[in-house]
């Protein structure tokens, strides 16, 4: 099996350098006469690229959504899942340690400034008790 990236160019290429590109696991295998044929096993997501770059949200999400339906597909092997997911992120790099961070940072942000628009603020020692309770949630890492 392996991965089959099919590219789409935005509509009016001249005006948006974005292209999009939907992934699909593919199998080969070899029909009643012994000629190649391949078969989609399933489609796997599509993610937006500005430029030369997935933008950084974005490639968090598309890997999250395919490593989901992976799971959903019942005839494939563990090892089948992790080699396409080990394709996937080949191509579309997961989030570094800096824009885990800064996402979460970004988002801290946005929830508090919603919390202080809507008169509902919460104080820095709430905010430590949701990330604690969020950790604790989780169990060790």
């Amino acid at each position: 099996m392996y991965v089959r990236w099919v590219v789409r160019r935005h509509k009016n290429a001249a005006v948006a350098d974005s292209s999009f590109h939907d992934a699909y696991l593919v199998e080969s295998y070899r029909d009643s006469r012994g000629a190649p044929r391949q078969r989609t096993v399933c489609y796997l997501g599509n993610i937006r690229k500005n430029g030369d770059q997935f933008p950084t949200i974005e490639r968090e999400l598309f890997l999250l959504r395919a490593e989901r339906i992976l799971e959903s597909v019942a005839e494939l092997s563990a090892t089948d899942r992790a080699e396409a997911m080990a394709a996937l992120r080949r191509k579309v790099p997961p989030l570094s340690r800096d824009e885990v961070i800064w996402a979460f940072t970004e988002n801290l942000r946005w929830y508090r400034a919603w919390w202080e628009h809507n008169g509902e603020a919460l104080s820095d020692e709430e905010m430590l008790a949701i990330v604690r309770q969020t950790r604790d949630r989780l169990g060790p890492v």
